[in-house]
């Protein structure tokens, strides 16, 4: 996870898109872990369905070059 951090004095600051918070280790690896199992899995399908879409261009494009 991409994130941003800026210091100030004896302050750090830091930003990230999604965080996650707590104070058991173990929980805390836990939810990190799944969080990146959903994540391969919505990649997984965006890959599916952009492919779909590739291959239906491509089928439309050869149609076309033959017409």
């Amino acid at each position: 996870m991409k994130g941003y951090w800026s210091k100030t004095g004896p302050d750090v600051l830091v930003s990230v898109r999604r965080a996650i918070g707590g104070k058991d280790l173990s929980q805390l690896h836990d939810a990190v872990k799944k969080e990146f199992l959903t994540l391969d899995e919505h990649e997984q399908s965006v890959r599916q369905v952009v492919a779909k879409l590739e291959t239906g261009f491509l089928r439309r494009f050869a149609t076309f070059q033959h017409e």
